[in-house]
């Protein structure tokens, strides 16, 4: 169901959603703000995650030490993150302290330092983890997925971006994006939790104050997915293959997901790993983005059987296509993607999240009602006329083998 909540409009055009509850003592405040790679060009590539680093990091009235001192003192935290396509800068205090800690929260989004130290050892920290990413090989195979589904579209590039483009980062460039995103206060605000919403819409509002919100940039056009494959070779003990299609049908989709690879009694799990011996890890996943959706799939495997592993991966894909899948496992999908849904928003700030999200995708928030609804009408036909349509094609697939490792052509 639908988390009820207050909408509250400030004056300058923030969206607040206020859930209060009493199931526990926690309040979550989240800030949401459209950000990450595609709102980037590839020069600045990483840029989105470097705001975010560096914001709760001091702001003009107290260093990073004396902010985390302050929060410490009230045993509350600060967070920040970007994905692909939008941020958030988050608070959890308790009920006798969130008060306080908004005002911890509110300086570090309108009066951010942005230190030069700060920023240099941000930049450091990213680098390194850039580099230490060249030897998560699964993360390898999904950026190189990435780089050849999504071609030239923004949304090619990871999160944390490039090590060119963020050495290069300064400054100034992150004040720069920082105010280009955040307009110059976030659009959308979520809380949840035991608190005032009158208190907090007048807390935001006083600090926000009445300028209107600059109105974000256009969207880059919709992606054209890419076809192919790519090989990367690496000296390992295993061989990691990604293998995936776009398809935008939401509900389907995700059942479809649940099939191949949602739980231990998935197809995958059970064809690839449980009857042939073919998986070290197995699994599927949907990528739901703004736009240029992909449900692919993820196989871990013995370099000496990368080939049969990667046909594998491709022959329940095209199952798919070619039979429907039994009624049994269009209710255990069902089952499985409502239970999950439901667990998903046990905390306050997942409620949070939720919230967030649906407004900042202007998706509705009774958009978990309506697809979980929509459940009820994938049927196995449904499934398989899904995957005639989007999954029969060639896919894109991407390959971090050994070198000498024998795979498919094409």
């Amino acid at each position: 169901m639908a988390l009820a909540h207050e909408r509250h409009v400030l004056p300058g055009g923030t969206v607040l959603l206020a859930r209060p509850q009493t199931a526990n003592d926690i309040v979550v405040v989240r800030a949401f703000v459209p950000m990450g790679p595609l709102y980037e060009d590839d020069a600045e590539a990483g840029v989105s995650s470097l705001v975010q680093e560096v914001l709760p990091r001091g702001t003009t009235q107290r260093s990073a030490h004396e902010l985390q001192e302050a929060l410490a003192d009230l045993g509350a935290d600060l967070d920040a993150g970007t994905g692909s396509d939008l941020g958030a800068v988050g608070l959890r205090a308790t009920v006798a302290t969130w008060d306080a800690a908004l005002d911890l929260f509110l300086e570090s989004l309108v009066e951010p330092a942005f230190d030069a130290r700060e920023v240099a050892i941000e930049v450091e920290q990213a680098l390194g983890e850039i580099d230490a990413r060249q030897d998560q090989l699964m993360a390898r195979a999904m950026d190189a997925f990435r780089e050849r589904f999504y071609g030239s579209h923004p949304y090619h590039k990871p999160a944390i971006g490039y090590r060119p483009s963020v050495a290069a980062l300064e400054r100034d460039a992150i004040v720069a994006a920082a105010r280009r995103f955040y307009r110059p206060v976030p659009p959308v605000v979520a809380a949840v939790g035991r608190f005032d919403p009158e208190r907090l819409a007048a807390r935001l509002e006083a600090a926000f104050g009445p300028t209107p919100l600059v109105p974000p940039e256009p969207r880059p056009a919709p992606p054209e997915p890419g076809r192919g494959t790519t090989r990367v070779d690496v000296e390992r003990e295993a061989a990691y293959l990604v293998h995936g299609h776009p398809d935008p049908d939401y509900p389907t989709a995700r059942v479809a997901d649940a099939i191949l690879g949602g739980s231990m009694a998935s197809r995958l799990f059970v064809e690839l790993r449980e009857k042939r011996s073919l998986a070290y890890q197995v699994s599927s996943f949907y990528n739901d983005q703004l736009e240029g959706s992909f449900l692919a799939a993820s196989i871990v495997t013995d370099p000496g059987r990368a080939g049969e592993a990667a046909a594998g991966l491709d022959r329940e894909f095209r199952r798919l296509a070619e039979e429907p899948p039994a009624e049994a496992e269009i209710d255990a999908a069902r089952r499985y993607l409502r239970g999950t849904f439901l667990i998903a928003a046990e905390t306050n700030a997942a409620q949070a999240g939720r919230l967030g999200r649906y407004e900042s995708y202007s998706v509705g928030q009774d958009f978990g009602d309506r697809w979980q609804a929509a459940l009820d009408g994938v049927t196995p036909d449904a499934v398989r006329a899904f995957a005639r349509r989007w999954l029969g094609g060639p896919p894109v697939r991407a390959h971090v083998v050994p070198p000498g490792a024998e795979l498919p052509e094409g």
